[in-house]
């Protein structure tokens, strides 16, 4: 069972090192279908593994230069206020008694519109680049960012979801970030942002914690692997991928949302 988990740690791992997008839409099925956790142990322990699995991965785009620490920090401090207490929210609904299906069924739907719109801003930037203003002024670029990022923020705290499939979209539409920064960013802000919630979780006992330390062994053992891929292979190559995952997630979790 161990070596199980270890191998899908270690999947886990190079796809959230490699192309941000994991965090959630992946581990949350993941722990929902093959560990029998319920949709809030599932958030709580896809917080808490996130969380772990970034720090690596944030440090080492970090070393390769992937990170604009300046926009990182603004988007941070954007999103955490909305991440913790939708977290804090949602721990509370779950705890009320006959409202934990009504909160299962609010964390899909969310997560659902959540990918839904992330693809359509994904899919705009990759192919409609030309309808996009790419020389805007920063305080605009402000401007623009504060709402999307507030609301990215109450969807990765509310349901785990965030990273590479709110969070990415988003600097690639209102930062003009290349993929690999884009990535590099996500990762790095919702490693902070998966802490707070994940806290924000432990408080009521959602978490499982074996098994969240068990999966992030495996994915460190894939670390050196993520940044040959990131080093060699082009951004072209990671935003097919990352298009490729985030569509297979739309699908996943809209699947999961009429299974209520």
């Amino acid at each position: 069972m161990i070596v199980t988990e270890l191998a899908i740690g270690a999947l886990i791992g190079l796809i959230i090192s490699t192309t941000g997008v994991g965090g959630g839409v992946i581990v949350l099925p993941i722990l929902t279908y093959f560990f029998g956790l319920n949709a809030l142990a599932a958030v709580a322990t896809a917080n808490f593994l996130s969380m772990l699995m970034k720090v690596s991965s944030s440090y080492m785009h970090f070393r390769l230069g992937n990170i604009p620490f300046k926009g990182a920090m603004i988007v941070l401090a954007i999103m955490l206020p909305s991440t913790f207490l939708s977290s804090l929210l949602v721990t509370w609904l779950g705890g009320l008694p006959g409202y934990q299906l009504q909160v299962e069924w609010g964390i899909n739907l969310l997560v659902a519109a959540a990918i839904i719109f992330s693809l359509y801003l994904f899919i705009q930037r990759m192919f409609f680049v030309s309808v996009i203003k790419q020389k805007m002024v920063e305080t605009n670029q402000l401007k623009a960012m504060a709402l999307p990022a507030i609301l990215a923020g109450v969807v990765l705290g509310a349901t785990g979801v965030g990273g590479g499939v709110v969070v990415l979209p988003m600097l690639l539409r209102y930062m003009q970030l290349n993929i690999k920064q884009a990535i590099g960013t996500s990762i790095f802000v919702t490693t902070l942002l998966s802490g707070s919630s994940a806290l924000a979780y432990a408080q009521d006992g959602y978490t499982d914690l074996k098994l969240a330390l068990i999966l992030c062994a495996g994915a460190l053992m894939v670390m050196p692997l993520a940044k040959y891929l990131l080093v060699h292979l082009s951004e072209r190559t990671f935003q097919y991928v990352t298009l490729l995952l985030i569509a297979c997630s739309a699908v996943m979790m809209t699947m999961n949302l009429f299974s209520f």
